[in-house]
């Protein structure tokens, strides 16, 4: 059985928590937020909670095919997560560029994402 669309974006933006392999309570705080105002099950809710707990890694499988609007608003919010604690260490920022990449975003176009976030 294939991950719901919701929690594979919040599995991307519980990667981007994890990026610089600590999560800082600013960003856990951010997390929680999110999968408690996603539209999910609440044995998927269990699952994205399990993820402030253990390290995750980017996967975009399940976000690939989602709609061109879909995928940068994923990719703003992985931003406001990779500067909600002020500091965006260079794993983030690999982090950030990598999933740009998958989720075909041009450089143009995320620039000016970026350029709305406060610290990024």
């Amino acid at each position: 059985m294939s991950e719901s669309p919701f929690l594979s974006v919040i599995r991307v933006w519980a990667a981007m928590v994890w990026a610089d392999g600590v999560v800082a309570p600013a960003e856990a705080k951010a997390l929680r937020r999110l999968i408690d105002a996603a539209e999910l099950t609440d044995d998927e809710r269990g699952t994205a909670h399990k993820f402030l707990e253990q390290r995750v890694d980017l996967d975009t499988v399940g976000v690939a095919d989602l709609s061109e609007d879909a995928r940068r608003g994923i990719y703003r919010a992985a931003c406001r997560i990779a500067a909600v604690d002020r500091e965006v260490a260079g794993s983030e920022r690999e982090l950030l560029d990598r999933l740009r990449g998958h989720l075909g975003i041009a450089l143009e176009v995320a620039k000016d994402i970026e350029a709305g976030i406060p610290g990024l």
